[in-house]
């Protein structure tokens, strides 16, 4: 009766998990068949172009028809090209003939009248079995031995066609399955594993290159975010600059008015002046005088005197709400720059924490590189190495295993309590060999520290920095396309010094100089801090703008 009854969904299932990954995984659940054009909504499902254009259509209700979502306002497609490439590759392999075994009906091969499904092949009988006839192999002694696998057809392609034997082993080599007998005479020097194991690395490196991609969607979604806040900073500072502009523009024509109009009371009042001084000297001469008439004539000049006083209150009052209003006006200014700060830092902010490694080919043989390509210091003794045209052989410097052709990047190095150090930037192509000397013509943007104290920035005549606190942590912030590398106190928050309008034309390495040991100071390492530690370190309220 179980070799008659019809074909049963979940053994089908059972019988092909493999297959079922490989094609269910990417079938639109509208027309269910494999993905054309896949495209992606907002809850994350994905289904072809033109079923869920045609599902949606004019429709005022949009939802997810797999988990029922509803979104207010019809959302954009994102193209899913993972989905695609996968689903080229199921449509190619159907085309080329080799068609999922989910679909397929393997019979038994032994049933004569009414034949059953199988339920298992047996890779040593090149036969397929249905539940009744395989009995023997799970019961006979000599039979259990005989390798038994889901039902599959043509099992005599599974058979090497010059031995009769199975081929049970994969040729890196020549990229087929051999038999036993093969390895021995024609693969012999060839690299051969068993077939299974070859399966699982497949299988293995399809997961990671799903890995791969989907960190890299990842990626490029954080750079959008990144381009995004960038964005919202940057058209918020033009719009405090365009209230700063018309801000200055009615704060000037009010200050001309002012002048203009205290010019003019000058004016006044300088010729009332003499007016006074005319009329003083008439009243000396009429202060014996009994004309009383004439005296109240001019007594009347006092209440015009009076008159310009409270004129001369008016504009000192105006003057004092002008001075408030620049009061305030410096103050905005104060604060637009605050603002101008902050943006640059929230902009440095957004670059990329990088993990920078050492590049041992390229340190000097006095130096020692640590294994994990974080420490550099003055080994004390020189090493028999190679003197390879990448390797500093006089000066004690090393660059980074990685350079930067694009981009913003931020790295941290611990310089502790050395008295002496060397960090910044150099061009790819910087000469290596002999004496070196730091500077933006010689390909070298840095910052050093001698004598324990004396902190200089390396530009075209060294400039003397005055820090009000001793380095314990150095950042470095490069601008590729913007021309600038800065130097920041880590600890603090603060920055120290910055090469602008600097057109890089050539990948740029970080660079590091530890100095070697005097009498036994100067041993502590150049110690570069994992981005990880970097990134968690940060905290943009505590920045000092």
């Amino acid at each position: 009766a179980a070799s008659s009854s019809p074909t049963s969904p979940l053994r089908m299932v059972m019988s092909a998990p493999s297959a079922l990954l490989s094609e269910v995984q990417f079938q639109c659940c509208i027309c269910h068949d494999v993905f054309s054009e896949p495209v992606s909504i907002p809850c994350g499902h994905s289904f072809c172009y033109t079923c869920i254009a045609s599902l949606w259509g004019d429709s005022t209700i949009i939802s997810c028809p797999k988990c029922q979502t509803v979104f207010h306002g019809r959302p954009e497609f994102c193209e899913n090209s993972f989905a695609k490439e996968m689903s080229e590759q199921i449509r190619s392999r159907r085309q080329s003939g080799v068609t999922p075994l989910l679909a397929r009906f393997v019979s038994c091969d032994v049933c004569v009248t009414q034949q059953a499904e199988a339920l298992k092949s047996c890779l040593v009988c090149l036969t397929s079995y249905c539940e009744r006839h395989l009995q023997p192999h799970l019961q006979v002694t000599s039979l259990k031995k005989h390798k038994l696998m889901d039902p599959v057809e043509m099992l005599e392609n599974r058979v090497c066609k010059s031995h009769q034997r199975l081929l049970d082993l994969f040729c890196r080599n020549d990229q087929r399955c051999v038999c036993v007998l093969c390895k021995i005479t024609d693969h012999q020097a060839h690299d051969t594993v068993p077939v299974e194991q070859e399966s699982r690395e497949k299988k293995a490196d399809v997961q990671q290159m799903i890995q791969s991609r989907v960190q890299q969607v990842q990626e490029i979604k954080r750079n959008i975010e990144q381009k995004e806040s960038l964005e919202v900073f940057a058209a918020l500072f033009r719009a405090i600059e365009r209230s700063r502009a018309e801000l200055v523009e009615v704060m000037e024509r009010k200050q001309k008015q002012a002048e203009e109009s205290a010019q003019t009371f000058i004016a006044e009042l300088e010729e009332e002046i003499r007016q006074l001084q005319k009329k003083r000297q008439e009243m000396e001469q009429l202060s014996h005088s009994e004309d009383h008439a004439h005296i109240l004539q001019v007594w009347s000049l006092r209440n015009h005197h009076e008159k310009r006083s409270f004129n001369c209150i008016s504009l000192t009052l105006f003057w004092i709400e002008i001075n408030g209003k620049m009061c305030i006006f410096g103050r905005c200014f104060c604060i637009i720059g605050l603002l101008s700060h902050f943006t640059i830092e929230i902009s440095n902010s957004l670059c990329l924490q990088v993990d920078v490694y050492l590049d041992p080919k390229t340190a000097n043989p006095w130096l020692t590189v640590s294994p994990d390509g974080r420490r550099l210091q003055d080994g004390e003794v020189e090493q028999d190495l190679p003197d390879a045209s990448e390797r500093f052989d006089t000066a004690p410097c090393a660059l980074a295993l990685r350079g930067f052709t694009t981009g913003r990047h931020y790295w941290e190095v611990e310089v502790g309590d050395k008295t002496a150090w060397d960090l910044g930037v150099a061009r790819q192509s910087v000469s290596r060999k002999g004496v070196v000397t730091l500077s933006p013509q010689d390909g070298f943007w840095a910052v050093c520290l001698r004598n324990g104290w004396e902190y200089r920035a390396c530009a075209s005549q060294a400039e003397l920095l005055c820090l009000s606190k001793r380095l314990q942590i150095v950042g470095v912030f490069l601008d590729y396309e913007g021309g600038m590398v800065s130097f920041y106190n880590a600890d603090t928050k603060t920055h120290i010094y910055s090469f602008t309008e600097t057109p890089f034309t050539e990948a740029v390495f970080p660079f590091f100089n530890p100095e070697m040991s005097y009498s036994g100071t100067n041993k502590s390492p150049l110690i570069i801090r994992p981005a990880s530690v970097v990134y968690n370190s940060r905290d943009l309220e505590d920045i000092t703008i």
